[in-house]
């Protein structure tokens, strides 16, 4: 069978084969050899070590960048389709059995994530793995998700060694034959090439913050793609601590929010730089599995970002007001608050996609 990677190659091979048959029959007639092209590239490549991958990425509609962010309760894990057919995921959500999950939660959440990968990557490995940080809830998953599929290359910002799941997903890593990259304030390279149109790269602050040794949240290491004039910001679980620190370099069009749209992140200094169109928020049901302890969103978050996208559409989320403790919080503290069209909810609108050709937009779909 051929893959959809292996087809690209093989018509890419066959193209390059044709322009070379052109270029000799051209010489043939005396045709000045600058006017006749080459047989390394298309006409008008600019960059001569592009790959076939790299060619593909010419900001249209037959080459989109698509992400999903998948329905996996409290949690985020997101799947990048660049345009050149390799794929980026962006953080595992949780283990099937983690602390604080219950019963079902968490093990019918990652069995819905392994489900869409099997989908979505229809046999194409994950050219890059990357964690946005070392909690539960983004990487609890890497171990199994390293099992079932083929990992390239891992990313992480190298830190809390000593904790089971790190050390676990590293072991992982380092048996699957994942070339391991660490991804901090002194070594901030996105360890994929771009492509034409196309750029990664890391957003992360000068320096680890002071709260960064006792919270894991403010050692998030972010990832901003771009693709033409299409782009996504992905932040994990940074807080405002975090956010002061970082430079988003400038608008993106899709952000995930931090933290799950909790109160402690998405603060109106950094919504202000980024100014998105869409945003999206990975959390969990009301009073559910590790949401019962973390009750995101909350409700003044969704509402600024709901005022920033252009005030509320058609839809409502629930969201906690935190006028008292999360813990066992009347469901009275749930509130049903109006939502910009422009922001997008797991917990409310199940599997999301966004697809974009290269201009400042995305076509948003979700499976709810």
């Amino acid at each position: 069978m051929i893959t959809k990677r292996a087809n690209r190659r093989w018509v890419w091979g066959s193209t390059a084969a044709m322009a070379c048959a052109l270029l000799l029959a051209a010489l043939s007639f005396g045709v000045p050899l600058a006017d006749a092209g080459g047989c390394g590239g298309l006409p008008g490549a600019e960059d001569e070590s592009a790959t076939p991958e790299d060619v593909s990425a010419s900001c249209s509609a037959r080459h989109p960048l698509k992400v999903h962010f998948y329905a996996i309760e409290q949690g985020l894990s997101a799947l990048v389709e660049l345009p050149d057919g390799r794929h980026i995921l962006v953080d595992t959500g949780a283990a099937a059995v983690a602390p604080g999950c219950g019963a079902a939660a968490c093990q019918n959440a990652h069995a819905h994530l392994i489900e869409k990968l099997t989908h979505d990557l229809a046999g194409a490995p994950i050219d890059l793995l990357w964690i946005t940080h070392q909690h539960e809830d983004h990487i609890g998953g890497a171990v199994d998700v390293m099992s079932k599929f083929k990992v390239l290359t891992f990313v992480d910002n190298g830190r809390a060694l000593g904790v089971l799941e790190v050390t676990s997903a590293h072991h992982a890593a380092q048996a699957a034959g994942a070339k391991m990259v660490v991804v901090d304030p002194a070594h901030t390279s996105v360890p994929l090439a771009g492509a034409a149109g196309l750029t990664l790269r890391a957003i992360v602050p000068p320096k680890w913050i002071g709260g960064c040794g006792s919270d894991e949240n403010l050692c998030s290491i972010g990832l901003r793609i771009d693709y033409c004039k299409s782009s996504v910001l992905f932040v994990g679980d940074a807080e405002v601590q975090e956010e002061t620190q970082l430079d988003p370099l400038g608008h993106a069009t899709l952000l995930q929010l931090g933290h799950h749209g909790s109160d402690t992140s998405s603060g109106p200094a950094f919504l202000a730089k980024v100014t998105p169109k869409l945003a999206v928020v990975s959390a969990g049901k009301p009073g559910f599995g590790m949401n019962r302890s973390y009750c995101h969103p909350r409700a003044t978050t969704v509402e600024r970002v709901t005022t920033l996208l252009g005030g509320p559409g058609k839809k409502t989320l629930l969201s906690f007001d935190a006028a008292v403790s999360c813990t066992a919080a009347p469901a009275s503290h749930w509130l049903p608050v109006p939502t910009s069209d422009s922001l997008w909810a797991t917990e409310r609108d199940g599997d999301l996609l966004f697809v974009g050709s290269g201009a400042d937009s995305f076509t948003a779909s979700a499976s709810n």
